[in-house]
């Protein structure tokens, strides 16, 4: 009995590590871009800070907002759960990931490119509102 009851003890604390979530406060509020670094087409007369990301941290979800329906960098306008992981952030239902910084209330987002793609590359820099 005492090895059953260790045992199921040892389960719990092994499951309940893996289902922790991983946050990062700087992150939390909201934040518009300033600039969008990559090879894609956009009007050069793009306003870039009417696309905005607003997270909340007690939700673990960022809400996504671009000017246009049919243009964005990251995803379409709507709510995305994220996941954070040693620098780096994987939206829920999408297949890109990035690795993000921020220093002095500028975040950057490196999409993390597929090495057999040429010219995938974006970096996003975005400034907290």
């Amino acid at each position: 009995m005492r090895k059953l009851l260790i045992f199921a003890t040892l389960i719990s604390i092994l499951s309940s590590c893996s289902n922790e979530e991983i946050k990062d406060e700087r992150l939390n509020g909201d934040w518009y871009l300033t600039n969008a670094y990559c090879f894609c087409a956009f009007d050069p007369n793009t306003d870039f800070k009417d696309f905005t990301l607003n997270f909340d941290n007690s939700k673990q979800t960022v809400s996504i907002a671009n000017p246009a329906e049919t243009y964005y960098f990251i995803a379409e306008n709507g709510s995305y759960g994220y996941q954070l992981s040693n620098n780096e952030i994987s939206f829920k239902g999408l297949t890109t990931s990035y690795k993000y910084s921020i220093e002095n209330d500028v975040l950057t987002l490196d999409k993390i490119d597929d090495p057999q793609i040429a010219d995938d590359e974006l970096t996003l820099i975005y400034q907290r509102k």
